[in-house]
């Protein structure tokens, strides 16, 4: 399988699913077919599940084997968090954890910037100015955070710092 085609093709999904009610809502109903369309390479018995994430709320998918890794991983980043700030989780924001099975694997689909507020992205982003976290992202470099939120996703770390940079990192292409 080939990770960084996976990420691509998945960056791709979100992206137009932020854009086209209509795709989102056949991505939700039948991920395995949309994912398949878009060149994911999706594993053979496996149910993909989409979870659409509400503002504010980012998950954490641990993977299915050898989940201590990832749980280590969750708290060596919150503890460098915690060296840097006394908050790890920015108020208003609530995570959720959730483990991939043998024959499931969870894809979480994030709110799209457009969604969400400045004030609420700078929650997200844990305080500070939305325009701080950069005002001249390009639509490229945002699907590359989304590659790499894919690419990580199998740890559960990556999967927290992803998903609450990506957000900050997407806002610039649609303020």
């Amino acid at each position: 399988m080939d990770k960084k085609k996976n990420a691509v093709a998945f960056g791709a999904v979100v992206s137009r699913c932020w854009e086209d009610e209509a795709y989102k809502k056949r991505f939700l109903e039948d991920p395995e077919d949309v994912l398949t369309e878009a060149g994911f390479q999706v594993e053979e018995g496996v149910n993909y599940k989409v979870i659409e994430a509400p503002k504010l709320v980012e998950y954490l998918v641990l993977p299915a084997d050898n989940p201590k890794e990832a749980v280590q991983a969750v708290s060596k980043s919150f503890l460098n968090r915690v060296e840097k700030s006394d908050t790890i989780i920015p108020e208003g924001v609530e995570v959720r954890i959730i483990q991939n099975t043998e024959d499931t694997r969870y894809l979480v689909l994030p709110a799209s910037p457009k969604a969400l507020s400045k004030a609420e992205l700078a929650a997200v982003a844990g305080g500070g100015s939305v325009s701080t976290a950069s005002d001249v992202v390009q639509t490229a470099e945002a699907v590359t955070t989304a590659v790499e939120a894919v690419e990580l996703s199998t740890t559960a770390a990556a999967e927290f710092e992803v998903a609450v940079g990506a957000v900050v990192a997407l806002v610039a292409v649609f303020i």
